[in-house]
């Protein structure tokens, strides 16, 4: 049962994020940066009471996902390297990982990105079980 958790929590949360976060990464600076699309984004839009190109703000957040979903996976690898194998898993870690599932599943449907929304609740699922696992385990303990 413990190593059935490790290997979700491993799934849902390093590979996942990481090869999410590599990918978003890759295609911001192979496709996203080409000069037509930023031209196109020179529009002008007020954030905050300041006025910014749509570029500035939509470069930020676009590198910054990539760049965060690659620290969450290196994070849990490191949490799952500290822990001792036959130990259970944090569930406050898990229940972070729901969150950030709950939040791929949002986004998916807010700005209908079919994959996200149905690879979200995917992961949601995996991590679900990877909860109860962990949940049992810390039971009998």
């Amino acid at each position: 049962m413990s190593k059935m958790a490790r290997v979700l929590y491993l799934i849902v949360g390093a590979v996942f994020p990481v090869f999410i976060g590599l990918l978003h990464t890759i295609t911001h600076f192979a496709d996203l940066v080409k000069p037509e699309i930023r031209e196109y984004l020179r529009k002008e839009v007020v954030i905050l009471g300041q006025e910014q190109a749509l570029w500035n703000t939509w470069g930020i957040v676009s590198f910054m996902m990539g760049a965060s979903f690659m620290v969450i996976g290196l994070l849990n690898i490191a949490l799952l390297r500290s822990i001792p194998k036959n130990s259970t898993l944090p569930i406050v870690a898990i229940l972070a990982m729901v969150i950030y599932q709950l939040c791929v599943i949002y986004v998916g449907y807010e700005y209908d990105q079919v994959f996200q929304f149905y690879g979200g609740i995917f992961g949601l699922t995996l991590i679900s079980i990877c909860l109860a696992l962990a949940l049992k385990m810390s039971s009998q303990e």
